[in-house]
């Protein structure tokens, strides 16, 4: 105990794994906020990456500095980049849209909500041979960001001294509860807002720099201003001769405390095996959330196994609902779905 709520989970991951021979790496971000209130615009911002790693294993050469580890892999290949900047009005429509590189097809998504219909909206606009691309899936993030803005705001209000309670949008509890597993009912999260005590503020960890020394670990991305909410991904993609694959993906959600400093607010990992395109396992691993009921949604995942990877944007959507389910988590595996393009580029492929 704190402050008088529960402790949940608090174990941010220290490092992303290293880079293997023959992998490709997806890496992405999405930075929102500050909400000045509820109805306040919303400023996005994102950029991904898809990296390959040679097959060849070969290491950072010696003139490199010091604190770059020498068993790194340094033969690397830029696949795929992109940057997004958004904004959203007060209602929560997309007002703007920029893109590098530019695609035409993003002007169709003008005026869209950044919520369920966000996504449902881009199925129709999106061509289906970019589908699972990375400007796909950094538009898929914008509605989930907007959703984690709130937590920026909820902080910036409690340290101006306003009470939880206050805080709260009307009709929270109708639209949240039974969600997902850690707005269930009779939960930690329903049980203090019936009460009038507003959202429980959990205490954040602080954020590790997950690099481990590795200069192509992540694409660019600068410091976090304060208030400001970001959620980052990262999969790891291998696949043998046969047809095997492995992956390795992680989000993690933070919130900007001012000097460059992050703390963590969500982090899941996952892990997936399978054999040509289908998944054969599936296994989360909850590492940082707000709750004590958060971490149950990690036991249903295995509902997943048989169903093919690059299926996963819909499946999971359709098999992991309400209290068998974690958003934010359901929003990593959504995000594998683009692994069925990352699979045909791993392995020098």
């Amino acid at each position: 105990m704190t402050d008088g709520t529960p402790v949940a989970l608090r174990a941010p991951l220290e490092d992303v794994p290293a880079r293997a021979a023959g992998s490709v790496r997806r890496t992405m971000h999405v930075d929102v906020g500050p909400r000045g209130e509820w109805t306040s615009p919303l400023a996005m911002e994102g950029s991904a990456r898809d990296l390959r790693t040679g097959s060849d294993g070969s290491a950072v050469p010696n003139d490199v500095p010091n604190d770059v580890p020498n068993d790194v892999p340094n033969d690397v290949t830029v696949l795929a980049e992109v940057h997004v900047s958004a904004g959203f009005d007060i209602s929560r429509r997309l007002e703007s849209v920029s893109t590098t590189p530019v695609a035409a097809w993003t002007d169709a998504v003008i005026g869209t909500r950044a919520g369920g219909g966000f996504r449902r909206h881009l199925e129709e606009v999106v061509p289906p041979e970019e589908a699972r691309s990375l400007l796909r899936q950094v538009l898929d993030d914008m509605p989930a960001a907007a959703l984690i803005s709130g937590y920026g705001l909820m902080r910036m209000a409690r340290r101006k001294g306003h009470h939880p309670g206050s805080l709260m949008p009307s009709g929270a509890l109708d639209r949240m509860t039974d969600l997902c597993s850690g707005w269930r009912t009779g939960g930690t999260a329903v049980l203090s807002i019936a009460a009038g005590q507003g959202v429980p503020m959990q205490d954040c960890p602080p954020a590790p720099v997950l690099s481990g020394g590795d200069p192509h670990a992540w694409h660019e991305i600068g410091p976090l201003e304060m208030d400001w909410m970001r959620r980052r991904r990262c999969i790891d993609v291998r696949v043998g001769p046969d047809g095997a694959f492995a992956i390795w993906a992680m989000f993690r959600d933070t919130v900007g405390e001012g000097g460059g400093r992050e703390v963590v607010l969500h982090e899941y990992a996952v892990r997936a095996e399978g054999v040509e395109g289908v998944l054969g396992s599936v296994v989360a691993e909850p590492r940082v959330l707000p709750f004590p009921e958060c971490p149950a949604a990690a036991d249903a995942v295995g509902a997943l196994v048989g169903s093919e990877v690059k299926s996963l944007a819909s499946v999971v959507s359709d098999t992991l609902t309400g209290i068998a389910s974690c958003t934010h988590l359901n929003d990593l595996l959504r995000a594998l779905g683009g692994v069925g393009d990352l699979v045909s580029r791993a392995d020098g492929g």
